[in-house]
């Protein structure tokens, strides 16, 4: 599987804050190795904004808008 740039890597962690209070008060969505941290409760409705923007977000990647 190929990796994600360290760009595309920030700007997905930008949509992900944006859509979702809790991300965004946790201060982003590294790894913390605790469960309470790592498990934070998401609405439906944040993840589907959060897929909607990370798909266009690679679309305009692909058309080369980015």
């Amino acid at each position: 599987m190929k990796k994600i740039s360290r760009k595309t890597a920030k700007a997905l962690e930008k949509i992900a804050m944006s859509a979702s209070y809790s991300l965004e008060y946790r201060g982003g969505i590294d790894e913390r190795n605790n469960d309470s941290e790592d498990f934070p409760e998401i609405s439906i409705r944040a993840l589907q904004e959060m897929l909607e923007q990370a798909y266009l977000l690679g679309r305009a990647d692909a058309e080369g808008k980015r």
